[in-house]
């Protein structure tokens, strides 16, 4: 005994209600039936079953009658399910069979048989229909009863959904007996062709095509030809089930019709062929932002071949910059100074690469990087290298006349503090710089001629030989310093005054003023203290240099002459660099990196945290290629001009414009549209499934999905790209918010559907999607798409029985159990209870006789 909803015994407990509050009833007998009223309906809603032991299970056999069968084990299948049915009682079981019955047999079977079921897909031949046949054995088992079944089959389905089938099997605990059948001999047929990367424009197409033989077959060799023209080819061994590599470079982009075919060593005939679509995306499209380089566009454009389409766009042109980025896949930033882009182009940029998926390659030589500006701008934060800009720091040349006033006042301690600041002064200077020293007490001397401050002894000297004595007269000597440094070239000219300040009058200003206009700085010094700085502090200002007030030999100046001046150091690297290639063939393909030649020139840069090298130099190890992530995008650094001077060794390397486009299509976006299409099947409907791909991002968070459906298998239509083409219009449902599903009619067998899809907001390009056909061929059934029947049967609970033996022993030893539902019986003894109730709560009321009356009377209360 078993209960399918248990919970219902909760209402059993009504059955205390008539005993009990405000509900208890005075006659006994009615309190029982009521209770017994809702104990018996809780039992029926408890939905109680009674497992019995089923004498006389189901049993249902599957027979494989299809192509693919040998024949002569078809033959002899037909007797030994004649056989199985003699085990057992006609009503207790039925045969389903699929592929051919002639009336003889259609006699004998439904003579032995209760039921049989004749299922056949559509086709010219008998196909494998074995989901449809164990549904079909599922239902004849009823739910209340248990059975077996019995598969002779070779396992070779022609339809995908057989799992939803087993599973409903399993799920009941019917076991499948399976009987292997073996399969016709075929000759070498291809049954598959995949590709696992889209298919493009001027990129190796490569595809992966499934030959199979049953039996064995000779070598030969498979070709994929369209329209007349061998596409690919290569040999074919002659095993039972090979995988062999095709490529090919698709010329056009749209939907290319091509027959898989193999040629025999034994030049045999008619042999059979795969009719496939194949659908072909346009080039990558590539913008180029670039001038340094003459042509650069075109001559990248020639290196890359035709899986590109290099288009230019002004970046100062916002509208045209914003569409060109809206249709591109790459950016090629070429030899570009920061100067030539716009701010405004820049961010639009990064938005599209962090927020878009927009593809970033940065490359280029003496203008690029550093060098280039891109320090701490917007685009600089995404490089996966660090822009390495070195500085020399310069020490400029200068000239220095020091002007030491040797006049009487000066005497004593003056002079000395003069003589001190001069030694520190000059001992500031560099070799290459030049000193002059001039005296005056009343005339004016060049106590040393202007020369090269390396001659140190000969300015001691001169500093040495002064002494105090005389007038104070200033102008004259100044004006010797003025005509002097005219005629000398360096880059900085400095006349230091050194004088206790009680000078002659004069026209001082206008002298430092035109001197100062010259580029010729005057400083003051005023030595032991006094009185006249004002004057001293006007030249200083005047002549564009600096007072120093030195009242004793503690308080010596530091006197500033010039400033150091740093240099940028060019990053751009000239001379013949070798390199070496890092990471795996993911990245490079069937690029041969281990015959790379040198570079001719490269930037300096240095490689980011999380960033991949690719491209190293040998010697220094500095990054000429790196790549990584950023935000949906990637972004690559070629640390050389493409087509400039430092690759010109390159291009004479045979690899290097497949290298380039390797670089280019790795770093391209995987996709700008703002949906990824995926096609799945559920019977006779193809879904078509499209999925946001960047669900938080931008303007295209508001994008519909766009689809048409084309019938028609003429390889002409529909045009590529043209959205005004004739074809069916796909009706997308939304899910949810990311995700929209379109429903159409699964293409017959043997048949592709072209579809093209696009978005709302990127109506101008289309691409093309096949949905080649859930069924297939009995011939054309790739021997591991079929059923593996014996882990069929172990999972089901079931045996492998031999073709040649009993069929029927397993079935025959396998009882089963059915369950008897007695809630119909229970819900009807609640109707007996309840009717019962009724007729004893409308019984007629007692009647009383007394003894001094004839005539009956009613009792009544007293009064």
């Amino acid at each position: 005994m078993m209960t399918l909803h248990p919970w219902w015994w909760i209402l059993a407990l009504c059955a205390l209600l008539p005993w009990i509050g405000p509900w208890r009833g005075r006659d006994a007998g009615q309190n029982v039936l009521r209770s017994l009223l809702f104990i018996f309906l809780a039992a029926a809603l408890t939905r109680p079953h009674l497992l019995r032991d089923d004498a006389a299970p189901q049993r249902i056999l599957i027979l494989d009658r299809s192509a693919s069968v040998d024949p002569e084990a078809s033959q002899e299948a037909t007797g030994r399910a004649l056989q199985f049915a003699k085990a057992g009682t006609r009503k207790n079981q039925h045969l389903v069979l699929f592929g051919s019955l002639n009336d003889e047999h259609q006699r004998l079977f439904s003579k032995e048989f209760g039921s049989v079921t004749v299922l056949q897909d559509s086709g010219p031949e008998g196909n494998s229909p074995l989901s449809a046949a164990l549904a079909r054995a599922n239902s004849l088992i009823p739910r209340t009863s248990t059975g077996t079944i019995t598969l002779a089959s070779d396992g070779l389905t022609t339809r995908p959904d057989d799992a939803r089938a087993i599973s409903a099997l399993r799920d009941r605990g019917i076991p499948v007996h399976v009987v292997l059948m073996p399969a016709a001999s075929t000759p070498p047929t291809p049954v598959g062709l995949s590709w696992t990367d889209e298919l493009r424009v001027g990129t190796t197409a490569r595809l992966q095509a499934t030959v199979v033989a049953r039996g064995g077959g000779n070598s030969g060799t498979l070709t994929l030809r369209s329209e007349g023209r061998e596409l690919a080819s290569a040999l074919y061994e002659g095993g039972q089930r090979e995988v062999i590599s095709l490529s090919f470079e698709p010329e056009k982009a749209g939907f290319l019709n091509a027959v898989l075919s193999v040629v025999p060593d034994n030049n045999q005939t008619n042999l059979p062929q795969l009719c496939v679509v194949l659908p072909i995306r346009e080039p990558h499209r590539l913008l180029y932002l670039g001038d340094l380089q003459q042509n650069g566009a075109a001559e990248l454009a020639n290196v890359l071949g035709p899986g590109f389409e290099v288009k230019k766009v002004d970046p100062a042109n916002a509208d045209d910059f914003e569409l060109a980025l809206s249709l591109c896949d790459l950016v090629v930033l070429d030899d570009q100074p920061a100067a030539s882009i716009p701010l405004a182009a820049e961010r639009s940029l990064l938005d599209a690469v962090t927020n878009e998926g927009l593809g970033l390659v940065m490359s280029g030589g003496r203008a690029a990087f550093g060098t280039g500006g891109w320090h701490d701008r917007p685009i600089e934060t995404m490089l996966p290298v660090e822009a390495v800009q070195k500085e020399e720091k310069r020490d400029t040349s200068t000239t220095l006349t020091v002007v030491i006033d040797t006049s009487g006042s000066m005497s004593g301690v003056r002079v000395q503090l003069a003589k001190e600041v001069s030694r520190l002064a000059i001992r500031r200077l560099l070799p290459h710089d030049k000193v002059g020293i001039v005296e005056f007490y009343g005339a004016k001397r060049w106590a040393a001629p202007i020369q090269p401050a390396s001659n140190a002894i000969e300015l001691q000297r001169a500093l040495n030989r002064m002494d105090a004595g005389g007038g104070t007269v200033i102008m004259p000597a100044l004006v010797e310093a003025f005509y002097a440094l005219q005629n000398i070239d360096t880059r900085y000219k400095h006349v230091l005054v050194l004088t206790d300040g009680g000078v002659e009058s004069g026209d001082f200003e206008s002298l430092m003023r035109r001197m100062a206009d010259e580029g010729i700085n005057v400083s003051t010094v005023l030595c032991g203290g006094g009185y006249h700085s004002e004057f001293l502090v006007n030249v200083a200002n005047w002549g564009k240099g600096r007072f120093y007030n030195v009242p004793n030999r503690f308080n010596l100046p530091e006197i500033l002459l010039k400033q150091p001046s740093t240099a940028k150091l060019p990053a751009y690297r000239p001379g013949v660099h070798q390199v070496r290639a890092r990471g795996g063939s993911g990245w490079w393909g069937d690029v041969n990196t281990a015959t790379i030649p040198g570079l001719a020139g490269y930037v300096e840069t240095k490689a980011k945290n999380g960033s991949e090298v690719l491209l190293e130099t040998v010697d220094a190890q500095h990054p000429v290629l790196a790549s990584w992530r950023f935000g949906l995008g990637r972004v690559t650094t070629l640390c050389t001009e493409p087509v400039g001077a430092g690759t010109r060794p390159w291009r004479d390397w045979p690899d290097y414009g497949k290298m380039l486009a390797r670089i280019m299509e790795r770093s391209a976006a995987d996709t700008r549209d703002p949906f990824h299409y995926e096609i799945t099947f559920d019977g006779g409907e193809v879904l078509l499934h499209a999925k946001r791909q960047r669900p938080r991002t931008g303007a295209k968070r508001g994008a519909l999905p766009m689809a048409k459906l084309y019938r028609d298998n003429d390889a002409s239509k529909p045009p590529t790209n043209d959205k005004n083409a004739s074809g069916d219009e796909l009706s997308f449902v939304a899910k949810s918010p990311n995700h929209f599903l379109a429903i159409g009619p699964a293409p017959p067998v043997g048949t592709t559907w072209k579809i093209m899809t696009s978005a709302s907001t990127t109506s101008g390009r289309w691409e093309p999607l096949v949905a080649s056909s859930p069924q297939v061929d009995e011939q054309r059934v790739d021997p591991q798409r079929g059923i593996n029947l014996p882990i069929l049967s172990e999972s089901t609970g079931g045996q492998v029985l031999a073709f040649n033996g009993n069929w029927s022993v397993a079935t025959v030893k396998t009882g089963g159990r059915h369950m008897l539902s007695l809630a119909s019986w229970l819900f009807a003894a609640a109707l007996a209870f309840f009717l019962v109730e009724i007729v004893w709560r409308r019984r007629p009321a007692k009647q009383i006789k007394t003894p001094n009356h004839t005539s009956p009377v009613t009792q009544c209360s007293p009064g």
